[in-house]
């Protein structure tokens, strides 16, 4: 992680030494935009977001983070025995990772170097910030089956096959989960038109999707299987300045 970031604050040194600033006579403080975004998890992530730049290098932003996790399935347990006869699987797969979080944080961007007369200039932007998950904790809900032998019903059936019949659903509330978690942003930054930017970036987090739900336990049994991984995001946006 430390060589990361002086990776990237070395890049942005560099790049500010060589980059020539444009001249505009109207840059605006105020900006917003949307980012969509492709993660590793795998996710698509819908970023919805606005920011403050009182200096043109240095700023504040904040976002609303909309996640939808694909597969989610694999990262649970199917099922739960619970005795002999009876299990518990989950009403909906997709429930247990996050699904909204907020973001904040900084905005540090190099001078731009020309591409055309002025009207286009291209820049490096450094972002640290937090995101903090929607809520925290999540809470699951957990249907319990009771397994009837076929046999019971009809001697003239297979052997080995049974019935499953709904028994009754608890709520589980996960507890002890992060409230929030660091995330560095890099983005290539293609400014035209004065009041327009399109962004290519790359995120690094140790955001934990299924983190909400991770600590909840069904009979001694985690609901959640897979490993706590480091998040990385790649991601195209565009903003308008105000």
């Amino acid at each position: 992680m430390k060589r990361l970031i002086f990776s990237i604050l070395l890049g942005l040194a560099l790049f500010s030494a060589w980059a020539i600033e444009l001249d505009y006579s109207n840059d605006s403080k105020v900006a917003a935009g949307l980012k969509l975004g492709m993660s590793t998890r795998p996710t698509l992530d819908i970023e919805i977001g606005a920011s403050f730049r009182p200096f043109r290098y240095v700023g504040a932003n904040a976002s609303v983070l909309i996640i939808t996790p694909f597969n989610s399935r694999k990262n649970f347990i199917d099922s739960i025995p619970l005795n002999g006869v009876i299990y518990s699987e989950m009403n909906n797969y997709k429930e247990g990772g996050y699904g909204v979080a907020a973001k904040a944080g900084l905005q540090f961007t190099t001078p731009a170097v020309m591409l055309s007369k002025n009207e286009m200039g291209l820049s490096l932007r450094v972002s640290p910030g937090i995101t903090i998950p929607i809520p925290t904790n999540k809470s699951m809900l957990i249907y319990n089956y009771q397994r009837v032998d076929i046999l019971d019903v009809d001697e003239s059936l297979e052997e080995n096959e049974y019935y499953s019949i709904y028994d009754s659903k608890e709520d589980f509330k996960n507890s002890g989960a992060k409230f929030c978690y660091w995330y560095v942003r890099s983005e290539l930054v293609l400014e035209f038109e004065e009041q327009w930017e399109f962004t290519m970036g790359y995120t690094y987090s140790n955001f934990d999707l299924y983190g909400g739900s991770r600590n909840i336990k069904v009979n001694d049994t985690p609901l959640v299987i897979s490993d706590k991984k480091k998040h990385h995001t790649i991601s195209l946006g565009l903003t308008f300045k105000f």
